[in-house]
């Protein structure tokens, strides 16, 4: 099972990350093409300051282990502190001037403004039971998540300003005597120890785990009309977010007044049968084939252990019992005086132990191979190739293309259901709530560093975000082979050779197979005195033809030289 659902996550990994820039946003509008292409970018710097790869993993093996994976999106504005070097004023009443010497000082900055990604534990995730998980978002009348977070903490984000009367909140109420509350969870008794960080024990009979004092906190969003609450007189249907602190206080209560206007979670449920709520993960599947293997595992094991015990049927008249006791090999086993000149086989007979495990290898692999075809992960999706001679390499690629069009057909669902949800989400507060411009530095075709301006202006437009093809990414080495063929048919061909650049043929070929610093190892040719003095008579010229920029040609025996006698 563990070697399924790792196999099936690398696979997502690979195909969802495996590329830059990772998210697809595109436009039918012309007008908005460059503002799709400036987004893409803006969210690659988002997804690479965040980590966001760690919270696609989660989401995976979730969706693989219990049926169902989750994200949060929501925006955040970091400040921290910032070392930074400033110009010395000079004091001009006084007429000293610093010579511009630079001090080096610490000042609050805007580290980053973007959306904030977060894994959602599935024993920790409440949706309205009354529509599909995958659908929750749209649907569902509301969304909660629960989190155990520091004292110290959300203290932070009260002076931010995103929660209110932390120190209220108390102590949560922990279990006493022993007797449950409902606040342990199931993981916990199936891996023997706690569920997560921060939460009661109730083998601890109601005290703290560890010394910092750590808080419940309960967040999402809800549909409701303000009027009703009394929170607005607005009387709308309205997407509102609450937070909760130990089950006692609502820290926070304000309208969640997003473009997109759904509850800021994707939800992925890649086993769903489309119509219930929770269904069983790929863990769920392979649970009887994975129960029925170990069986066949350990009962061998133990038969093994069975036959190595040596039992014996002895006759203690005829046997000195001790040197039957004796531990270690080579013993010598005394007969008594009444056994002596008698067959030694009446005395001492070893009890036959038959292996009727034989052929539970042979059922293991059988077993294992249904769980192959029950979760589509083959030993070629694995990497491992079967035996049974040698195989070419169309045969290899094409039994993995085959293998893997399941998992494709898995991707594309993931894709539908969390992937675009995520990358509309995320592109629309960028739209709605990015407020200060900054740059992002992109490397060009020719290799050169380009700087290039994003203001908040520049990623405006309707897009739309095309489900995920399923494909893995191209291999490197297989590009490299390709780009190899191309180079030499055009090196070989002259008038393909005039219509492409080679040399940045070359260098990119080169940083395909993962060549660097290529540029440190050209040659800067300078054309001598000799050379510089018959370009300027007029006769050489560089190649391509008069006017045109390269190195220089020596034309054999040009017109001019011939009238002038030279060779």
């Amino acid at each position: 099972s563990f070697a399924t659902i790792a196999t099936i996550v690398t696979y997502l990994i690979h195909t969802f990350a495996g590329r830059k820039p990772m998210f697809q946003v595109s436009s039918y509008k012309s007008e908005t093409v460059e503002a799709a292409q400036k987004m893409e970018m803006v969210l690659q710097y988002q997804a690479d300051h965040t980590r966001l790869i760690r919270h696609l993993f989660q989401l995976f093996q979730d969706g693989e282990t219990y049926g169902v994976g989750a994200l949060r999106t929501l925006w955040r504005t970091k400040h921290q502190k910032r070392t930074i070097w400033r110009q010395q004023p000079n004091f001009g009443f006084f007429n000293i001037q610093l010579g511009g010497k630079k001090v080096k000082v610490r000042e609050n900055r805007t580290v980053y403004e973007g959306n904030e990604i977060g894994a959602i534990d599935p024993y920790m995730f409440f949706p309205d039971p009354r529509v599909p998980m995958a659908e929750v978002n749209e649907k569902g009348e509301y969304v909660f998540w629960r989190t155990f977070q520091g004292k110290h903490l959300l203290k932070r984000q009260e002076l931010e300003g995103g929660l209110n009367w932390v120190d209220w909140a108390g102590q949560l109420p922990g279990p006493t005597s022993g007797i449950s509350t409902g606040e342990e969870s199931a993981r916990a008794l199936i891996s023997g120890g706690r569920a997560n960080p921060g939460n009661w024990n109730a083998a601890e009979s109601g005290h703290r785990t560890g010394g910092v004092e750590y808080a419940q906190v309960d967040q999402g969003s809800v549909d409701i009309i303000p009027a009703e609450l009394g929170l607005s007189r607005s009387e709308r249907p309205e997407k509102w977010i609450f937070t909760i602190l130990n089950k006692k206080i609502v820290a926070q209560a304000a309208p969640l007044d997003l473009d997109h206007d759904r509850h800021p979670v994707v939800v992925s449920e890649p086993y769903t049968m489309g119509y219930g709520f929770g269904h069983p993960g790929i863990a769920d599947y392979l649970g009887d084939t994975q129960d029925t293997v170990s069986w066949f595992i350990n009962s061998h094991i133990q038969n093994v252990r069975t036959a190595l015990n040596n039992m014996w049927l002895y006759d203690p008249s005829k046997v000195e019992e001790q040197d039957l006791k004796k531990p270690g090999p080579g013993k010598l086993i005394r007969l008594k005086r009444a056994a002596f000149g008698q067959d030694v086989r009446q005395a001492v007979q070893q009890l036959p132990v038959a292996d009727v495990t034989r052929g539970h290898i042979q059922d293991l692999e059988l077993f294992m191979r249904l769980g192959d075809a029950l979760s589509a992960v083959t030993d070629n999706i694995r990497g491992l190739q079967d035996s049974g001679g040698r195989k070419t390499a169309t045969e290899v690629r094409t039994s993995g293309e085959a293998a893997a069009s399941r998992l494709a057909a898995h991707t594309r669902l993931i894709s539908a259901q969390a992937g675009t949800d995520l990358t509309e989400m995320m592109s629309l507060n960028t739209q709605q709530m990015l407020s200060e411009a900054f740059y992002l530095s992109i490397v060009g075709r020719d290799g050169q560093q380009v700087p290039l301006r994003i203001d908040p202006e520049h990623v405006v437009g309707d897009f739309y975000y095309p489900v995920h093809d399923g494909t893995l990414p191209l291999d490197r080495v297989a590009m490299l082979d390709v780009w190899k063929e191309l180079f030499l048919g055009i090196a070989s061909d002259p008038e393909l050779r005039q219509g492409y650049d080679m040399p940045k043929i070359f260098d990119f070929i080169a940083e395909l197979g993962g060549a660097r610093n290529l540029d440190s190892f050209k040659l800067n040719i300078q054309p001598n005195a000799a050379v510089a003095a018959q370009a300027q008579a007029g006769n050489v010229v560089p190649l391509g033809g008069p006017g045109a920029s390269g190195q220089i040609n020596a034309q054999p025996n040009p017109p001019a030289a011939r009238a002038a006698g030279g060779p």
